[in-house]
């Protein structure tokens, strides 16, 4: 119902202004487009035939400032061949709907855009009541959604069904978990704004959200998303995010298992600078074995005793010195490479941490231990 009437909304605007319309989701993907009228370009006929915009343009964008625009945006030919555009932001209050756009060229004027104005305000009622639409639904699915990660067997099955029933998940089988956590500490108002955000930005029917907790957002999915769902929250705006996913269940209802693998990636995506604030179970490779492992700060020193020593700051050239060392299988030459030293100088400094550590590098297991009480140190050092 009400993509119709945006779509009548979008075609109205395109035929008394001799020109193509595009109404857009906060995501920036197309919600209603009018016929060709008037002159188009490449960027159009992506946005109509790709129903996405690529990370390069979405850049532009965002230098221009449209995602915190009050007033229409004039957006200027990025490369030749393409046409500058108006962008008028859909705003409720400060929550950001959509966005309507308009080929600028030839220039339009005060009247058109006052035109296009009151066309946009039209879009933003209608995407405003879509919106409460989506989030009373939103508390009866996360009503279920709590029943699949907390209720007993019977249950579960009875919430899986109605999930399935209403097409909460649009995705197909297997599901998965996604746990969603601030990188640093919450906001007064919790996860709920961002919990807010991920559903205006994410494809409808991509997952699931548990009732909110203060410091998790629980999301449940379906395998062949969940890494457009992690590039998502990674592009939230406001304080950094991190997402652990974890699962490939093949019945809804046995996702709950997932709970624990996916808190540990979620652990894992914070701690570790390489993840990018997301990880997923499967792909944890050697942090995996810490999982079940007590991860206080002592706990490196329980590995290797003395690492304590190598993790300060005064001592960070060595400890990234044998990082490289070791990532590169006790590799001189490639590690000397990839830190751009002479072997020369990469011989001295692994002399040195020999010696503050009293470990022989020459020796497996004494590389194996340091190795992994680096690995264990990422985990267990807050604030790194």
């Amino acid at each position: 119902m009400f993509e119709e009437q945006l779509q009548v909304i979008a075609e109205q605007l395109a035929d008394a202004l001799e020109r193509s319309v595009i109404i857009e989701d906060a995501a920036l993907r197309p919600v209603a487009v009018s016929a060709q009228t008037g002159l188009v370009d490449a960027t159009r006929i992506e946005a109509v035939l790709q129903r996405r915009t690529t990370a390069r343009h979405r850049q532009m964008l965002t230098e221009h400032g449209i995602f915190t625009a009050r007033e229409p945006v004039p957006i200027p030919a990025p490369e030749p061949g393409s046409l500058p555009r108006l962008c008028l932001p859909l705003r409720h209050r400060d929550q950001l709907l959509g966005f309507l756009w308009l080929i600028d060229e030839p220039p339009l004027t005060a009247a058109q855009i006052q035109r296009a104005q009151a066309a946009a305000a039209q879009a933003c009622r209608l995407l405003h009541q879509r919106a409460a639409r989506q989030t009373a639904e939103s508390g009866t699915f996360a009503a279920l959604a709590d029943t699949l990660l907390h209720g007993d067997a019977r249950d579960r099955a009875a919430a899986a069904r109605e999930l399935t029933s209403e097409a909460a998940l649009t995705g197909a089988p297997p599901y998965a978990l996604a746990l969603i956590r601030y990188l640093a500490d919450a906001p007064a108002d919790g996860l709920s704004q961002a919990a807010g955000d991920l559903r205006r930005r994410a494809a409808p029917g991509s997952f699931v959200l548990a009732t909110l907790g203060p410091d998790e957002l629980i999301a449940i999915t379906t395998r062949d998303v969940a890494g457009p769902l992690r590039d998502t929250v990674r592009a939230l705006p406001g304080p950094a995010l991190v997402i652990g996913t974890a699962g490939a269940a093949a019945a809804l209802e046995a996702v709950h298992a997932e709970l624990g693998n996916a808190r540990y990636a979620a652990e894992v995506a914070a701690g570790v600078p390489a993840f990018s604030r997301a990880a997923d179970w499967d792909e944890l490779d050697s942090y995996a074995v810490f999982q079940y492992l007590p991860r206080d700060q002592a706990a490196p020193e329980r590995i290797c005793p003395g690492i304590t020593a190598l993790l300060t700051e005064r001592t960070g050239m060595y400890e990234a010195t044998i990082r490289a060392y070791l990532d590169c299988g006790a590799n001189a030459q490639q590690a000397a490479a990839l830190l751009h030293i002479h072997r020369t100088t990469l011989y001295w400094r692994l002399t040195r941490v020999s010696d503050l550590l009293a470990v022989d590098l020459s020796r497996g297991d004494d590389r194996l231990k340091l190795h992994l009480a680096l690995k264990l140190a990422d985990l267990t050092r807050p604030g790194r």
